[in-house]
This record gives structure tokens, sequence and C-alpha cells, in this order.
């Protein structure tokens, strides 16, 4: 099974990296799933099996043995022993092999579902792509979010002209792009669009790294304070691979208030 765990750890490795949008998520596990199908079938197991037979034989290991046949007690009907036709091979190759592999294929794939997912991977085609969306998918969004179609359509045109020939972004470029044009004061409909969509990450990584920085700060300042700023401190812990101009920041706090001004 470890050949088997091996292609799902790149899948999880993957979806742990913060910033990866729901497309190339979907993308990734499209591959995974390929990969896992084309592990499904006598050849692969074979070859596993054979590899398996030489390591038992080489540590002195027993081959795996035929289950034992069992007997149908006789308040059920009689004491006659049930006859098997699988081998040891064949019972690990349906009821170990296959079983996992199915099992692994369907789990991903109902925890991906593309039509629970429709509508998020059109926002992100929207926003991180030059394709425009055609009629359909437009009327799929504004009809799900009770938004205004021809502002849609409008607003998408005018920024795929502005994002020209970059074929590909992804959320946080896409974002930084969006404000550096001023968009999100002028494409209304698009910049409600764009908040809706990061606040749907791919994954929960980020999430669950905040509540660990959360427990941390808590078990270092205990009880010593109150809620607003205890979520302040964690906002600080999240952002904190961001640059903080402090000049920036002292100049705008004094000038907020006449009697700093007086005094700094």
């Amino acid at each position: 099974m470890s050949e088997v765990f091996l292609i799902t750890n790149i899948l999880s490795k993957f979806l742990q990296k913060s910033g990866v949008s729901l497309t190339e998520a979907m993308a990734q596990v499209k591959m995974t799933i390929c990969s896992l199908e084309s592990m499904r079938n006598d050849d692969e197991f074979n070859r596993i099996w054979n590899e398996t037979m030489n390591i038992c034989a080489a540590n002195d290991i027993d081959e795996p043995a035929e289950q034992r046949r069992r007997k149908v007690p006789a308040r059920l009907g009689g004491g006659d022993i049930v006859s098997t036709t699988l081998s040891a091979k064949d019972n690990y190759r349906i009821n170990s092999f296959y079983a996992v592999l199915d099992l692994i294929i369907t789990s991903i794939k109902e925890r991906f579902n593309e039509n629970s997912l429709s509508i998020m991977l059109l926002c992100e085609k929207l926003f991180l792509t030059n394709v425009f969306l055609n009629d359909l998918e437009a009327q799929q969004i504004v009809q799900f979010y009770n938004m205004n179609y021809d502002e849609l359509r409008s607003e998408q045109r005018f920024y795929k002209v502005a994002l020209g020939q970059k074929k590909q972004m992804n959320l946080s470029s896409a974002t930084k792009f969006f404000v550096e044009n001023n968009f999100h004061q002028s494409l209304n409909t698009m910049n409600n669009l764009l908040k809706i969509l990061w606040t749907i990450p791919a994954n929960t990584c980020e999430c669950e790294r905040s509540f660990s920085s959360l427990r941390r700060l808590k078990t270092y300042i205990r009880n010593t304070t109150g809620q607003e700023r205890l979520s302040s401190l964690a906002l600080i812990n999240v952002e904190r691979s961001f640059d903080i101009d402090l000049d920036l920041i002292v100049t705008e706090f004094v000038s907020k208030n006449n009697e700093r001004k007086k005094i700094f």
C-alpha cells in the first residue's frame, strides 16, 4: 500500500500550501485520481505481489495462506463446509488492493465534487484567467449570488481587457492587480465576488495554523487580555510575513488626534 499512499501524499502536500486556488487544486485532484485508477489492474497487482513474495522469502516470513474454511452452524442449516474458490493471492487482490484503491478514489471524488464547486470554479475563471465567461456561465453566477447580469458582463469585459495577455494568475496576484488598478472602487459587482472568493479557500490549512497559533498565544498571555486584544494579536501573528512601515503607522496614529499633533 506504500505506493498508493505515496501518490495521495503528493496531493496532501499540495493542498497544504497557502495560496492554492481551487482550479489548481482540482487539476491536482484529477491527476491523482488518474494515477490511482491506472494502478487498478492485474498487472500492477502482480508486480506488487511478486515484490512482496521476494521480501517474504528474503526475511524468512511465511507467505500468506488461504483463509480457513468456515463451517455453517447446525442451527443455521447444516454443518457443511462452505467451499471457497479464492486463493490467498486473489483474496488480497480483491478485498485489500482493489478495495483500498476504490475507497480512496471514491472519497477523493466525493470531497472534490465538481458540481458543488462549479460556481467557485467559474469565479476563479473570471478573475484568474483572460478567458471570458460565456452567457450561461455568467448567468449561473448572477443567479446564485443575486447580482446584476448586465453589470457583470460589462465589468468582465473591462477587467479582461486590462488583464491583457496574462494567461494565468493566482488569487493573491489577481487581487493585487485588481486593487492597484482601483477596480475595487469602480467594478462593484466583481469586487463583491472577489470578497466572496477570498472567504472560501481551497483548503483549511491556513485556518488550522491560525488556531494553532491562537492556542500558543493564549498559553503565553494566559487570562491577562480581553477578546478584542487577543483577536488583534492573533491577526498580527497570522499576517507576520507582511512588511510593516512603523513610521507610516506612527504618522497616521498622530494625525488622527489634535492633542497628539501638539505633542509629536
